[in-house]
């Protein structure tokens, strides 16, 4: 069942659904969406079918939200950093481990795995990251350096990606944000997965990431696939990997955080 709630963050409100399983499991999965754009349906709707696997295949629940300035929540746009979306992760675990979940898992796509990294969140159990963004320069975000964009930011304070305003801490970010280091701190089963023909976030990065990740992982490379991997084979793919994980590792019977987890 799937209940629409809010998450309190300051003055600000989350928006997310809740889809509850009804068995009694204190186990959680939590999707984090990327951006700039995307809401908590995940690319293509991939969170909303998630969502439903996880819950008739597994028998567990799971929080899809908004980051502020997306979807349904407060804000604007120009709210987007990676530090403020670290700590809008943060809030939504913090509500998940008020309710009694003891088992989490994190599911984040794109910028969402930048924000987990750059979040470090000790309370999860279980990662997976979907064609991670790590060394944020390095991918398409790198137009926004160029002397015409940086003009614009100059003139204006923001620059517009498409039709969506960019605020300028966020393009400091970007330039100067290198999350590599964190994946020599997590200490969780992490599943990677990436197209490589992603011309949005080099699979390379995805490479490095398991290279670097000491805690038992997995590295699922999509020979031709792209940014979100979206074509049927590709999604049914990505679900089936994602939900097997999730089986694996989330619901393998250890005590909650017993691997004292390091993000």
């Amino acid at each position: 069942m799937d209940a629409r709630i809010v998450v309190e963050h300051g003055d600000k409100k989350l928006c997310a659904i809740h889809r509850i399983c009804g068995s009694g499991s204190k186990a959680l999965v939590i999707m984090a969406h990327g951006g700039p754009g995307g809401d908590k349906r995940g690319p293509l709707g991939l969170f909303d079918i998630l969502a439903e696997k996880l819950d008739t295949q597994l028998r567990v629940s799971s929080l899809r939200f908004d980051f502020l300035g997306y979807g349904e929540s407060d804000g604007t746009p120009l709210d987007l950093t990676l530090r403020s979306r670290a700590l809008e992760l943060g809030s939504v675990i913090a509500w998940a481990v008020e309710r009694g979940y003891n088992r989490l898992a994190l599911v984040a796509e794109s910028l969402g795995a930048s924000v987990a990294l750059w979040a470090e969140c000790p309370e999860i159990d279980v990662l997976v990251f979907l064609w991670p963004a790590i060394v944020l320069s390095d991918t398409d975000l790198k137009a926004y350096f160029t002397p015409e964009r940086q003009a614009e930011l100059t003139e204006k304070g923001f620059i517009l990606d498409g039709n969506i305003p960019v605020c300028a801490e966020f393009v400091h970010e970007c330039r100067e944000s290198n999350l590599a280091p964190a994946l020599d701190r997590i200490r969780v089963p992490t599943l990677i997965v990436h197209g490589d023909a992603d011309q949005c976030v080099p699979v390379a990065q995805a490479q490095m990431a398991h290279g670097r990740i000491r805690s038992p992982k997995k590295l699922v490379i999509v020979a031709g696939g792209g940014h979100s991997l979206g074509r049927s084979a590709e999604r049914a793919l990505v679900l089936e990997t994602v939900t097997d994980w999730i089986g694996r590792h989330l619901l393998d019977g250890r005590e909650p955080h017993e691997r004292k987890p390091a993000l």
